[in-house]
């Protein structure tokens, strides 16, 4: 059965930018690490980075969303993206290590990604719609994972952002305005061995780094991971060694920044 971490606690927070992918994109090409934040925002506005934007929803995208995904509590979620788009790899591989620092920092989308889409996905359902996210939120009320109940026009409100979350990084496509299909997603080689390392760096051990969660935001199993690890291949920065069950992972570059360099060649 599964357990409910009550002291979860769900927030309306991607209504603010669902997947800003482009927007995030722009304010990383000429984000400086260690930038204090009210200077950035305030050169943003200054050189119109984000377009036509007014200086309000410039100031709401950069403080209540940019910032919270990926430069709290530290910036290397930040860093890690930036590298990316200097190294030149794929829109794709961008967009799986945004949406991962995005569902880590919000609940919401990380537990309804992996307890409720994905099941869904092996299931064999083809098209999503608000009902079940709708669903899930009212029992999210019930169990203690939102303070207050929200209305029914913020619930659908939130819903739709979710969905338009896993529309923006590849997991459902809207053929007709409303009609969200389920994509046969698999995660890009490159997002995958970037994740690990990144994991790896974050302390996880040899012995539960495919077990981590985190994997289960793309649909992937331990077995799958461990598949999948396991093909990147030593020219690519990574040797995975198994004895029965022991797996150790031999990492050729000494950094992540390093690997993902390593990844563009």
């Amino acid at each position: 059965m599964e357990v409910i971490n009550v002291k979860t606690k769900y927030s309306t927070a991607i209504s603010k930018g669902a997947g800003m992918i482009e927007e995030t994109r722009r304010l990383l090409v000429q984000w400086h690490p260690g930038e204090h934040l009210d200077v950035f925002t305030r050169r943003v506005q200054e050189e119109g980075l984000l377009g036509n934007s007014t200086a309000y929803r410039t100031r709401d995208l950069v403080r209540r969303v940019f910032a919270p995904r990926f430069l709290r509590p530290s910036d290397k979620p930040a860093r890690i993206l930036q590298r990316i788009l200097k190294a030149g790899l794929s829109g794709r591989v961008f967009t799986e290590l945004l949406f991962l620092f995005t569902a880590r920092q919000d609940p919401l989308v990380y537990d309804y990604t992996i307890q409720e889409y994905w099941p869904a996905v092996r299931r064999g359902r083809t098209v999503m719609d608000t009902d079940p996210l709708l669903s899930f939120l009212s029992a999210a009320h019930y169990d203690g994972r939102l303070d207050n109940q929200w209305s029914d026009k913020v619930s659908v409100r939130i819903a739709r952002c979710v969905l338009g979350l896993l529309r923006d990084v590849g997991f459902l496509r809207e053929v007709v305005r409303g009609r969200r299909e389920v994509v046969d997603y698999r995660m890009s080689d490159e997002g995958a061995v970037i994740m690990a390392r990144e994991l790896n760096e974050a302390g996880v051990t040899d012995s539960s780094l495919c077990d981590h969660m985190d994997w289960s935001l793309f649909g992937m199993t331990p077995s799958e991971v461990l598949e999948k690890l396991d093909g990147i291949g030593e020219s690519r920065g990574l040797i995975v060694q198994r004895a029965g069950s022991v797996v150790h992972f031999t990492w050729i570059v000494k950094s992540i920044e390093e690997q993902i360099d390593v990844l563009s060649r």
